[in-house]
């Protein structure tokens, strides 16, 4: 499951938050396409060089991320930010992305997906 807040919440209140929870933060920017926004999670999630580019190849490098050992299994936090931009223009592809992120989350218990729609 993802968790979607709207424009009047705080990034650093986010991270805050999830901090407290403890594991890793990781805040991703999402483009104002698409692709953009795949080529965005590559780039701050380092995905590896061979990645796809698209909505296949990002589930499966989040689900490798999602497995990837962390200290003491404790919780990934990934928070996509300012995705109303790719909503409002490009719905199809902001639903293609949030779908993936559901998947993922749904497949690994210490994956937490936050949304920023600002």
């Amino acid at each position: 499951m993802i968790r979607v807040l709207g424009p009047e919440v705080s990034i650093a209140d986010v991270v805050r938050e999830a901090q407290r929870h403890g594991g890793e933060v990781s805040v991703v920017p999402a483009g104002s396409t698409k692709a953009e926004s795949i080529d965005l999670f590559a780039e701050v999630l380092d995905f590896p060089d061979w990645f796809g580019r698209n909505l296949d190849a990002l589930a499966d490098c989040l689900h490798d991320y999602a497995e990837e050992p962390h200290e003491d299994g404790l919780t990934r936090h990934l928070v996509w930010d300012g995705v109303a931009q790719l909503r409002r223009e490009h719905p199809d592809g902001y639903e293609d992305i949030t779908s993936v992120l559901e998947e993922v989350t749904a497949d690994h218990d210490t994956f937490v997906v936050t949304v920023l729609d600002r």
